[in-house]
């Protein structure tokens, strides 16, 4: 079955943490949609060198997480959420 409207239901820097979702959500029985990718630069003149990776030792960690789920299992994904990993940040983007 084809998932054509989908909704955010977790948004993280956290790795274990997502994969600890994924967990939560498949034992409800909610099939999720989860994406790992990296957060954009700050665009600009140089926008293709990101300055928090260029000539840093200890880097900041720019990889988004993210789990989507289809927007009828929304209310059923939050509550097999709630309590068990970290709240969804939106760090800027909106929900």
């Amino acid at each position: 079955m084809k998932v054509w409207r989908k909704s955010l239901v977790y948004r993280s820097k956290d790795k274990a943490d997502w994969e600890k979702a994924q967990k939560l959500l498949r034992d409800a029985g909610v099939a999720c949609f989860p994406y790992a990718g990296e957060e954009p630069p700050v665009p600009g003149c140089g926008a293709k060198i990101d300055p928090r990776k260029f000539m840093n030792p200890n880097p900041v960690p720019t990889t988004l997480y993210e789990i989507k789920v289809a927007s009828e299992d929304r209310e059923k994904a939050e509550a097999a959420l709630a309590g068990q990993v970290l709240p969804v940040r939106s760090y800027g983007f909106g929900i």
